[in-house]
């Protein structure tokens, strides 16, 4: 038997608040455990949701205990990153609000709702009328679609370089916001040499605000040449965020990945 995952010293204590230390329980004296993981297909990971147990609060507290809701991410299913350690979904400190207590999700994780992902979560609070915590709530949070980070530029611009990337597909698709900036691509072989035609200059900007547009280039016509061998993608962006790229086979860009619990338009497990 192998250790998995839990909690470690990265993720938050909550040591601004009386925790409940009784002497008869030593694991309530650990800052912050994993309590629950729900993970779910999504694109070309999977996307983990950590419950992460702060602590108990004392009892003249009158608060639940202190669940919030964190992401990650593995390609394996076994070894995880988490990047980022705030809370996705954090407790509210209001003693009124519907999650004032904990947060937790649900299985399926998120649905695909047009340009968005819609996170159900279940939160706590401490009934007003009875001595016990009051678990009837439902919380929506949305998401920008492929949202969960960006590679971001100001005024004075950056660039990105990928690894080399093998892909099958005919089109080169980007979510990006960049209403008032610019974004453009070249590709590059494995030794960094630009690949002809597929050049900055040639490229046709992207000045846009959009989870689904299509990157072309003057005097390509599509990427299939380039289809089957190492590649690197080199993004030049000012003024925006970079959220994903990817390529697909047709035109209206489904990236063939996995939509998590699904959604409306979706009739299978994939983006077809």
């Amino acid at each position: 038997m192998k250790y998995w995952l839990g909690a470690d010293e990265l993720d938050l204590a909550r040591e601004d608040l009386k925790l409940r230390r009784p002497k008869n329980r030593p694991w309530d004296l650990v800052p912050s455990q994993l309590y629950n993981l729900d993970c779910i297909a999504y694109e070309s990971v999977m996307l983990g949701l950590f419950n992460i147990w702060r602590g108990q609060p004392a009892e003249e507290l009158k608060r639940a205990k202190i669940n919030e809701l964190c992401v990650g991410f593995s390609r394996d299913g076994f070894h995880w990153s988490r990047p980022d350690r705030r809370a996705f979904c954090p407790v509210s400190e209001d003693p009124k609000a519907w999650n004032h207590g904990n947060v937790q999700s649900a299985g399926g994780g998120c649905l695909v709702v047009g340009d968005k992902l819609y996170f159900y979560v279940g939160g706590v609070n401490w009934s007003s009328s009875s001595r016990h915590a009051d678990p009837n709530n439902t919380g929506l949070a949305i998401l920008r679609r492929d949202g969960f980070t960006s590679m971001d530029a100001d005024a004075s611009g950056g660039s990105l370089t990928t690894r080399p990337v093998v892909f099958t597909g005919r089109h080169l698709f980007v979510n990006v916001a960049a209403p008032k900036g610019r974004l453009a691509v070249e590709i590059l072989d494995e030794s960094g040499k630009v690949i002809a035609p597929f050049t900055r200059r040639d490229c046709r900007s992207v000045t846009d605000d959009s989870t689904k547009r299509e990157v072309r280039w003057d005097s390509a016509k599509d990427l299939s040449a380039l289809a089957g061998r190492p590649v690197r993608f080199r993004f030049h962006l000012t003024n925006g965020s970079l959220y994903a790229f990817w390529t697909s086979e047709d035109e209206r860009g489904a990236s063939g990945g996995f939509v998590a619990a699904g959604g409306p338009g979706f009739i299978g497990a994939k983006d077809e």
